[in-house]
């Protein structure tokens, strides 16, 4: 673990403390701890030090407010209960907890600033400061006879919502890596982690979605995959304004994807797609490999691949790089 990821961990469970306290527990020396918050904070305060001698984590951009974003919402913020919580483990979890506990409520928004356990994909973890990124939970119930259409692509629609939402709002060109995460520049810019559950015949959703706002590049430079934010994209976004537009024009696509499947988005998705027609190296869930051109995403929402001159359609497995 490098010593920037670890003076993060400190003060997320510190909160504040000071700065010769953080290198006795860091087991440095002042002067080293000193090069590297001049480090962390090379263009931007992610780490906040006081005339008093103490440290704390920054606001990095704007705060979060229900009012706000009830406010971006329309017509549509009567079908959501908002939640928002300084911290917690992981909003997933709490979604998952309370659908297990029967306490599940449909519509349900849990949005946090700090998430101690967030994870993605494959497990991945990450560090969260505040206002660095836009991480929050939305809890669906759907029917068990009404998924005909299949629940297989509904990540695939949410990183389709979450593409156009962040191209108009915060006016970034933004595009799609199967089957869920959001690409611009060549980098990660948001995920999702879809999750359900069944219990008495319907089916509880937790979708999960993480937007990078503004993050230190000391903490990118410990990632294990490209990862751009809206900052270094040159954008500046309110983060109220694009939760509540993002939730609005989910809510609206998940009725018409219910209805219609993924067919009805495919098109968008394919004109989205940052690998169409591309080679690439594509990790299979068994950890094998293979390479192949990207075809299409079928109706199914299932990459099709040409690999060996044969067409192959994948529902699982990752993208992991571009050949030419």
């Amino acid at each position: 673990m490098s010593l920037a990821i670890e003076i993060f961990s400190n003060l997320q469970s510190e909160r504040t403390c000071t700065l010769k306290s953080l290198a006795v527990s860091l087991n440095v020396d002042l002067t080293t701890l000193e090069n590297e918050l001049d480090r962390i904070n090379n263009d931007i305060t992610f780490i906040e030090r006081y005339s008093d001698g103490t440290v704390a984590l920054g606001q990095v951009s704007d705060v979060l407010c229900l009012g706000k974003i009830r406010s971006n919402l329309g017509l549509a913020a009567d079908r959501f209960k908002f939640e928002l919580v300084p911290e917690t483990g992981s909003t997933n979890d709490d979604l998952l907890n309370r659908i297990r506990s029967g306490a599940a409520q449909d519509g349900a928004v849990r949005i946090s600033e700090i998430q101690t356990a967030g994870r993605g994909t494959k497990g991945r973890v990450w560090l969260s400061i505040p206002g660095g990124s836009l991480t929050f939970s939305i809890l669906r119930t759907i029917p068990a006879n009404n998924v005909e259409k299949g629940m297989a692509s509904i990540p695939l629609v949410v990183g389709l919502v979450i593409a156009r939402s962040l191209n108009k709002c915060a006016e970034v060109t933004c595009r799609l890596k199967w089957p869920n995460d959001v690409v611009a520049n060549g980098g990660k810019l948001a995920g999702v982690l879809m999750e359900s559950v069944l219990v008495n015949g319907v089916y509880h959703l937790v979708i999960g979605i993480g937007i990078n706002i503004c993050l230190p590049q000391a903490l990118i430079d410990e990632v294990d995959q490209p990862v751009v934010d809206i900052y270094r994209l040159g954008s500046v976004i309110d983060r109220n304004l694009i939760l509540g537009k993002l939730i609005e024009e989910l809510d609206f696509t998940l009725e018409r994807y219910l209805i219609e499947g993924f067919g009805y988005f495919r098109a968008e998705w394919r004109e989205l797609n940052a690998y169409q027609n591309q080679q690439i190296s594509f990790a299979l869930p068994d950890g094998e490999r293979c390479e192949g051109e990207v075809i299409d995403v079928d109706e199914n929402g299932a990459l099709v691949l040409e690999v060996a001159g044969k067409v192959k359609r994948f529902i699982s497995g990752e993208i992991q790089i571009k050949l030419r």
